[in-house]
């Protein structure tokens, strides 16, 4: 693979890289206007994924709303699918320039999503991955779903295995962070087209966590604030369909994409607007001014035009002067907008100093003028004039968020062009390392794992994690044992990998001695009194008998009275092989 070309495609630029391919923005060498997104795998580790991946894709072909294949090959050792370059934004950029969306773009684009996945569904395909950030909606407001690339099919062989969460936890369904082979993976996507749904109309996801554990808990445990309390001009009807599909069982969730699709129908049935698009998007975010100048503009014309008329109609008709024809002089041949390249509307840029390319005038000695800025309107531009050659890299780092680019072409005279289309990308946030380590857990025979008061693991036998460097609290805990728990705390360095074994003891069945547990209350027998043998709380009531292991334990008994009276007792008893009967005395 050489760093210009692989195979037949010439690299314009890296766009991304993620867990499992390098991602490139590429045209093809004789057909210069087939710009395609070019994934090569970074892991041969990962080849038949990648192979199942453009299977899947293949599968869907023909779907004009699914990123199409373009071409997959083998450059030596490297694995490489060529995808279709959709030129527009993702729902997710656009999000982010206009905060939510009203009701009407937002149930459009859900109902294309929904009936995108439907059809996926039939060929047993599942996205498994669904957000704003992978779906895109094109120049023309075509709404197409990009990255297959942890989609699973019915037929797939195990390549995930059970227990092995996949996916982005803000948009994952509670079933998905500790996944078996039961899970309904088209409820999954219900799930997630759910919480996209709730972020477009709220500008809020309806759960929040520091991490995916705090994220999975809160599925499990909480429920989410009704979008018309966030965003009170959104009818209540929706609280019910987004909530429905929000449910944390699977099973009280739509049964497919298309009873989601149903449930939207009276609202999808009242959208006047047949689509949204990227230009649609962009418009919006321009200053209400200059969208007012423009309304105006036609009458200005018009104004200016009868005016002009009037004059030449005195002049002629009153002086008797006629105007001689004027001389039309043609525009510069070859003047037109430069077409841009890169970076492409939509794209996130992690080097905060990236490259605008836009391809060349075939005008003999054109020069360039690129503009960028956060605002649209360009009022705080960054104007670099007489560029001569289709590339410019700024000096300077840029700062993290959303920009706009533009580029004309400036002709040997002077004469202008046109800007070309508004262009946006995004710069990332400069990533920030901490420093982590592992650590590796292994209990016998099995045992609840905590970390730092979090619940990592229920009835694991071993479990490895990776974890921020510094001071970690473990607690292993088996209730049924003669420990119960076992509590330590532990220092985790850079880079280390540190073992912590915790092995619970059990009473042998032949060493159980049977104690009858009476109450008293000033000597006399008292009944239905509750107790709690080491900390364990048993539903009988006293007088009963308990099973015991010889040796120390704490009791607590506790009993209200038919006057109302609450009594309480904390006891120590101690149980050999022959112990039988045992009270625990009240006082008042």
């Amino acid at each position: 693979m050489s760093e210009e070309f692989i195979g037949n495609y010439k690299i314009l630029k890296k766009i991304g890289a993620g867990g499992m391919a390098k991602v490139y923005l590429a045209v093809h060498k004789d057909v210069p206007n087939l710009r395609v997104v070019l994934k090569i795998l970074s892991d041969s580790r990962l080849v038949e994924r990648f192979k199942q991946e453009a299977d899947k894709l293949a599968l869907l072909d023909g779907n004009p709303h699914i990123c199409q294949i373009k071409h997959f090959f083998n450059i030596g050792d490297d694995f490489a699918i060529a995808m279709e370059y959709i030129d527009g934004a993702t729902l997710e950029d656009i999000i982010k320039t206009r905060e939510r969306l009203p009701v009407d773009e937002s149930i459009k684009i859900i109902g294309d999503i929904l009936n995108i996945l439907g059809f996926a569904h039939q060929k047993k395909i599942f996205h498994r991955d669904i957000k704003p950030g992978n779906i895109m909606l094109d120049k023309s407001g075509l709404v197409k779903i990009i990255d297959f690339g942890i989609a699973k099919a019915e037929s797939d062989p195990n390549l995930t295995l059970a227990g092995t969460a996949c996916g982005t936890p803000a948009y994952m369904a509670p079933e998905q962070f500790t996944p078996t082979e039961r899970v309904d993976y088209a409820l999954v996507d219900v799930y997630a087209v759910a919480t996209t749904l709730y972020f477009m109309l709220t500008g809020e996801l309806p759960f929040k966590g520091d991490n995916e554990f705090a994220l999975r808990d809160a599925k499990l445990f909480n429920k989410p604030e009704k979008l018309s309390k966030l965003n009170p001009a959104l009818p209540r009807e929706l609280d019910v369909i987004i909530l429905k599909a929000l449910e944390k069982n699977p099973e009280d969730r739509y049964a497919s994409c298309s009873e989601m699709l149903q449930a939207l129908q009276p609202f999808i049935k009242k959208i006047r607007s047949p689509s949204i698009t990227a230009d649609a998007v962009l418009q919006e975010t321009r200053p209400a001014v200059t969208r007012k100048k423009r309304r105006l503009m036609p009458f200005v014309i018009g104004g200016l035009a009868i005016v002009i008329i009037a004059a030449l109609a005195y002049k002629i008709f009153f002086t008797g002067e006629r105007e001689e024809t004027p001389v039309i002089i043609p525009k510069t041949v070859g003047l037109t907008s430069p077409i841009p390249l890169s970076p492409p509307t939509g794209t996130v840029v992690e080097n905060a100093i990236p490259s605008f390319v836009w391809e060349k005038s075939a005008l003999p000695g054109a020069v360039y003028n690129l503009q960028y800025d956060r605002d649209s309107a360009f009022s705080n531009a960054v104007n670099v004039t007489y560029i001569t050659d289709s590339l410019y890299t700024p000096i300077e780092p840029l700062a993290e968020g959303l920009y706009f680019w533009r580029v004309q072409t400036e002709d040997t005279a002077g004469n202008q062009s046109d800007y070309c289309r508004l262009q946006t990308f995004t710069v990332a946030p400069a990533e920030i390392v901490i420093p982590r380590g592992i650590l590796e857990i292994k209990v016998t025979p099995a045992g609840d794992i905590y970390v730092d008061n979090q619940l990592k693991g229920r009835d694991k036998t071993n479990l490895e994690l990776s974890l921020d460097t510094g001071r970690h609290k473990i607690r292993v805990a088996n209730q049924k044992s003669v420990e119960k728990s076992f509590d330590r705390d532990i220092d985790l360095t850079e880079n280390a990998r540190l073992a912590e074994n915790f092995k619970f003891t059990f009473p042998s069945l032949e060493n159980i001695v049977k104690v009858k547990i009476g109450t008293r209350l000033n000597d006399v027998s008292l009944r239905n009194a509750t107790i709690e043998i080491d900390g364990d709380e048993h539903d009988l009531k006293t007088p009963s008998t308990y099973e015991f292991s010889p040796g120390q334990h704490t009791v607590k008994a506790y009993i209200t009275l038919q006057d109302g009276t609450f009594l309480e007792k904390d006891t120590t008893l101690i149980i050999d092989n022959h112990t039988e009967k045992l009270f625990i005395d009240f006082y008042r």
